[in-house]
């Protein structure tokens, strides 16, 4: 390295290692959770899950294990695209890990509800204690990696090629994966075959087309920010101010009991947990104006990277040339 950057390169070879085995460990619960819903289902002990869990946790694991293969081998060859994905991907887990952690903590009382009382010390303390790792120290320390100048200094010495995520400044490119997710999820849900919209359950056809429908917007504005189009960015931030007032109606006019029933998921523990009354606890509603009003402030602030000049790639220097 150059100008007095340290070379990076051993530790990129660790944290990609660190990647993979994050892979590892979730094709690991992919191929344990097909397992026991195979063995489940042979058994005929329990009754067998519905459709969507079982897709949703599939194409989870699968995901991940695919994202961090990928990620860990393009960090370990010091690839410019590892690292600003990396980064981005980290941050977004960071966010999101929080954002669990406190929805989790407000659902804890309907979870004690069903618990022995000698056991619920011990139990919450294990589910804080594996969600703050998974949620927010490993994302925390690839974050802090990745984000060093010393290590996208060491990715763009070995790597001087433009990669796909040079294109978007990293904000933007947090964006373009969040609709992606949103594609993906949309689809995904089309296996439980139910949408909640407006205080109305659609099921079957009229579920799939509205699913359909969504999937394509999130598609749309997924490219169009990764052109760096400004009315993308003014699309999403009508699509959050609008979603959020219909979010509202749809969690005030939903009858979750029968939502639950009809996707399969009213079990006897969730009776018993009386869940669907979190929707009325007032703890909930700040909990999501608060999320709601962080990723408005967001968007907000990501408008200052539409307005400056697209970043400068060898192909637009040879146009420039010309």
């Amino acid at each position: 390295m150059t100008d007095g950057v340290k070379d990076r390169g051993t530790a990129l070879v660790i944290f990609g290692a660190l990647q993979i085995l994050l892979g590892v460990a979730a094709l690991c619960m992919l191929l344990g959770f097909a397992a026991g819903v195979e063995m489940q289902t042979r058994s005929g002990a329990l009754p067998p899950q519905p459709l969507g869990p079982i897709v949703s946790n599939i194409a989870f694991y699968a995901i991940g294990a695919a994202y961090f293969f990928a990620a860990g081998v393009g960090s370990i060859r010091k690839r410019r695209w590892a690292c600003a994905l990396s980064l981005v991907v980290s941050a977004m887990w960071l966010a999101g890990g929080l954002i669990s952690i406190v929805a989790v903590a407000i659902v804890a009382p309907y979870i004690m509800s069903i618990l022995p009382p000698s056991e619920t010390t011990l139990i919450l303390t294990i589910l804080f204690s594996t969600l703050g790792v998974a949620f927010i120290l490993l994302p925390l320390i690839l974050f802090l990696f990745y984000r060093s100048e010393s290590v996208r200094a060491t990715c763009a010495a070995a790597d001087p090629n433009v990669r796909w995520t040079d294109r978007v400044p990293p904000p933007i490119l947090a964006l373009v994966l969040l609709m992606a997710y949103g594609v993906v999820s949309t689809l995904i849900s089309i296996s439980y075959g139910v949408v909640p919209l407006f205080g109305t359950i659609f099921t079957g056809a009229p579920a799939v087309i509205v699913l359909l429908a969504f999937s394509g917007l999130f598609a749309f504005l997924a490219v169009q920010l990764y052109r760096m189009k400004r009315s993308a960015w003014w699309t999403l931030v009508l699509l959050h101010v609008i979603g959020g007032g219909i979010g509202a109606w749809t969690l005030m006019g939903t009858d979750f009991r029968k939502l639950y029933e009809q996707m399969g998921l009213m079990t006897q523990q969730l009776r018993a947990m009386r869940l669907v009354e979190l929707y009325r606890d007032p703890m909930l509603w700040i909990f999501i104006a608060v999320c709601w009003v962080a990723m408005l402030a967001y968007l907000l602030w990501t408008r200052r990277f539409f307005d400056a000049p697209p970043p400068r790639t060898r192909e637009s220097d040879a146009r420039l040339a010309a």
